[in-house]
């Protein structure tokens, strides 16, 4: 569940990503737009205001108009300072006025129209930037053309452009970053309910199946999601509890016909049959023993203060067993040193799994053979039988309730194992198999030391 939450969150991400990007780049082609129409703007009011001083200069005359330039105009053409040049133009076509050199019109192809032409015209090895003003002098059409050349120093508008973009393109990555950094804090706030419900859903399980999902401050659209989960979970912790309570509903409600069985067979002249019956009942009342053992697991809590002395439950344990092991012509051996070995647990489970360990080494050991129980400082307690073994694909088979490797043989249910595998997790420990040479199984218990 976190790798695909992981994985939500890195598209999140990355979608982010791409979004602040094409906004970046629309904001910066738009920027470049608007500083382009602007200074085109300023361009053309540059020209529209050489072309009103130059209307101003030209006079009426008899012979047609003559041109009065001020002296500071005169000079500003003359030298071609910013690159500037004008035409006064006639209706033939031909320039009346000219600051040019052979004195021709600026634009040969002016359309002549009422109102302003603006031209962008190479010539040369330069590019020009012109307009074209339509006039009356004397009562006579005339347009006045006038020109700035692109190439001239004075022509800011290309460099402006270029330095505005560059210096903006450093505060645009900055703002992306920013806002990435805060596009991050704002998913992390906002999915942090989510992860904390995916945290939460990690610890569901069977044994805690009464977890439920937060659902304070979830998104919206999570929200429902989460709710119908609980409820799921609410179906399932029901059908959990009606198992159970089936369970050991069943369990007490046997224990007394077999007992009753148990009674009528001590009264059966025919003793045979008298002792296959109370063997099956024996049998019949362990997988109840088993099944209500099962039940109460379900609701064992190990609790932060309890701690027992594992010497002891190994003493405990071969009292209780060493009868069982005497009956089948079978020693059992103890070695548990002469020092308290404390660790975490609760007494009274932990004599139940290894009473299991035991008898199902005792089960599996030969007439004659030994079963061993050893008790170590570390915290661990072993048995060892002298039977056949556990085949390395059996090794997890064996934990697994109603498994049996010969389910011919009498006497086995198929959960002592996997009660012993349950108690030591609810007790924070592990159980372990290994064979033993020249033959037989070793099944260690490994708990955690108390202080």
């Amino acid at each position: 569940m976190r790798r695909r939450f992981g994985t939500i969150v890195s598209r999140i991400f990355w979608l982010h990503l791409v979004a602040i990007g094409a906004a970046a780049l629309a904001m910066t082609a738009g920027i470049y737009l608007l500083l382009n129409a602007a200074l085109a703007g300023f361009e053309r009011h540059a020209l529209s205001e050489h072309a009103a001083a130059i209307a101003d200069a030209l006079r009426a005359d008899p012979a047609g108009a003559r041109m009065a330039l001020s002296p500071q105009l005169r000079e500003m053409y003359a030298e071609g300072y910013g690159g500037y040049a004008f035409a006064v133009v006639g209706s033939d076509g031909k320039a009346l006025f000219s600051s040019v050199p052979g004195g021709g019109a600026l634009f040969a192809a002016d359309p002549r129209r009422g109102g302003p032409s603006y031209f962008q015209r190479p010539r040369g090895p330069n590019a020009f930037f012109g307009a074209s003003y339509a006039e009356r002098v004397g009562g006579r059409p005339v347009w006045i053309q006038v020109r700035q050349s692109l190439e001239n120093p004075d022509v800011f508008v290309d460099d402006v452009v270029f330095q505005f973009l560059h210096q903006i393109g450093w505060l645009i990555a900055a703002t992306v970053a920013l806002l990435l950094a805060a596009d991050i804090f704002i998913v992390q706030r906002a999915l942090a309910p989510v992860r904390e419900a995916s945290e939460r859903a990690e610890a569901i399980d069977p044994a805690r199946i009464d977890v439920r999902l937060p659902t304070e401050a979830l998104p919206s659209e999570v929200e429902p999601l989460v709710v119908a989960m609980n409820r799921a979970l609410d179906r399932l912790e029901a059908g959990f509890r009606a198992q159970r309570e089936f369970t050991a509903d069943a369990a007490h409600e046997l224990r007394t016909p077999l007992a009753i069985l148990r009674l009528r067979a001590d009264t059966l002249a025919d003793q045979d049959a008298a002792r296959m019956i109370r063997a099956d009942v024996e049998r019949m009342g362990r997988l109840v023993d088993q099944l209500l053992v099962i039940t109460e697991m379900e609701t064992f809590a190990l609790s932060s203060t309890d701690k027992v002395d594992l010497r002891e439950i190994g003493l405990e344990v071969s009292s209780f067993m060493a009868p069982l092991a005497i009956a089948a012509a079978k020693y059992l051996e103890l070695d548990v040193g002469e020092a308290p070995v404390w660790i975490r647990g609760q007494g009274e489970a932990l004599v139940r799994a290894l009473r299991n360990l035991v008898e199902n080494a005792i089960a599996h050991t030969p007439a004659g053979g030994a079963v061993v129980i050893a008790v170590d400082a570390d915290g661990s307690v072993a048995v060892s039988d002298q039977g056949v073994g556990v085949a390395e694909h059996e090794r997890e088979l064996i934990f697994q309730r109603f498994w049996r490797r010969d389910r011919r043989r009498a006497g086995s249910t198929g959960l002592g194992l996997s009660i012993v595998r349950r108690i030591a997790e609810l007790n924070g420990a592990s159980v372990t198999v290994d064979n033993r040479l020249p033959s037989g199984a070793c099944f260690k218990l490994w708990f955690a030391r108390a202080e």
